[in-house]
């Protein structure tokens, strides 16, 4: 895999875990229940990973792809996903609080139950986007 990131997380199992799935010719990370806090993981592959429960709290994003990635009750508060590609993931009763999701993709997404307090949604594509329960308590929508 040529992708490299910038930073890696603070916390050494998911630094292990990151290493690990860059050096292999496995396609999906398993980071689920990992903490990536630290970490910039902008423009890589996260395509079919599973961040379920994972701690991306802070975690710059930005044009990452995480195309039907599994990121059920994931802590992304205050993440930045600027043009991240999230189509199809999962995102059921994840807390994306403060996220910065300016030009993000979510296009057919489970957000069901997720919370967006905060977050910034500007020129996002939210086409079919399952939002249902989802709290969006103060977050900007404008021009999706």
């Amino acid at each position: 895999m040529n992708w490299q990131p910038t930073a890696l997380p603070a916390d050494p199992e998911a630094t292990r875990q990151l290493q690990e799935w860059l050096a292999s010719e496995e396609y999906n990370l398993n980071g689920m229940e990992l903490d990536f806090r630290g970490a910039d993981l902008s423009g890589g592959d996260f395509s079919n990973a599973c961040f379920a429960d994972a701690v991306l709290a802070g975690v710059r994003l930005v044009g990452a792809s995480l195309y039907r990635a599994d990121l059920r009750s994931a802590d992304l508060t205050g993440g930045d996903l600027v043009r991240a590609n999230l189509d199809e993931a999962v995102l059921r009763s994840a807390r994306l609080d403060g996220a910065n999701l300016v030009r993000a993709s979510l296009c057919d997404a489970d957000a069901s139950g997720a919370s967006f307090r905060g977050a910034t949604f500007l020129g996002a594509s939210l086409v079919d986007t399952d939002m249902r329960g989802a709290d969006l308590t103060d977050a900007v929508l404008d021009e999706n």
